[in-house]
């Protein structure tokens, strides 16, 4: 058994699905198949349970999946910590950030990194508050910018600043209340703003007519501005759109929240991640 034999299992648990997994992999399929049989007949025991739409662990590979975790992470962390031995930062940072905060905040910091240290290959990824937490705990991001904070054991944080919140209409509301006729525009579930709003709707016994999900700022926006519904968003994203949309103020308790960068604790800081962190 091997370190690629070991990354390939990793990617075929993570997605239950060889071919979903080869593709991840730059693999054949057949490769990937082959590879895992090899491993069965090694350690002697199967690892999956197969059928039509995939695979799953046995208990056998359960146990295999906590300790390739840990293998792999601790060979992603020997060689940055090669490759950061008296030169200047290099290799792969993987940050996370959510959609708002990228869009905002982030295009400055990265263009002057990107500036600076040429060598990195910086790697960015839009997720929601929730995914982003649980990638960086699974070790698949370096560390990640959430909306509000944690008090995740397992987690270091640093606030990297405080973000004002609105609620944004097309037209202005005479009461808050006024959204229990509304549609509530939002991302999708594990979004922060999201779940405050639903937290501050639920304590007012609110309940608007219906949510209606999106992916984008740019989708939410354009459909407040038709008038679809209402939606709670950074003010800082606002500043171009002030002529076209009404800004309703929240409560005082949910109206500030923090933006804060997460890493693991565990975690070895690379050159690369090290600047990253001083230029935030």
């Amino acid at each position: 058994m091997d370190i690629k034999d070991l990354t390939v299992f990793y990617e075929v648990a993570k997605v239950n699905n060889i071919s979903h997994a080869a593709k991840n992999l730059n693999y054949v399929q057949s490769g990937v198949t082959m590879r895992m049989k090899q491993l069965e007949n090694e350690l002697g025991v199967p690892l999956f349970y197969r059928n039509g739409k995939g695979v799953t662990l046995t208990s056998n590979g359960e146990i295999l999946l906590t300790y390739a975790k840990q293998i792999i992470h601790l060979m992603d962390q020997s060689i940055k910590a090669v490759q950061s031995n008296g030169t200047e930062p290099k290799g792969t940072l993987k940050i996370g950030c959510t959609e708002s905060t990228t869009a905002v905040r982030l295009p400055s910091i990265l263009t002057a990194y990107y500036e600076k240290y040429p060598e990195v290959e910086l790697i960015l990824e839009t997720n929601t508050t929730e995914q982003l937490t649980k990638l960086v705990l699974e070790r698949r991001l370096d560390g990640a910018f959430i909306a509000g904070s944690t008090q995740h054991a397992e987690l270091h944080t640093s606030v990297f600043r405080e973000e004002e919140l609105v609620l944004i209409s097309k037209k202005p509301l005479s009461s808050l209340t006024d959204v229990g006729d509304m549609n509530l525009l939002t991302f999708s579930h594990g979004c922060y703003y999201r779940s405050l709003l639903e937290d501050w709707l639920q304590e007012e016994d609110i309940s608007p007519k219906r949510v209606l999900e999106f992916g984008t700022i740019e989708a939410i926006l354009a459909c407040v501005k038709s008038n679809m519904g209402v939606a709670i968003m950074m003010k800082s994203i606002l500043n171009d759109h002030a002529h076209n949309l009404s800004f309703n103020p929240l409560p005082n308790r949910f109206k500030k929240v923090p933006t804060t960068f997460i890493t693991r604790k565990d975690l070895y800081h690379s050159a690369a991640l090290q600047k990253f962190m001083e230029m935030i």
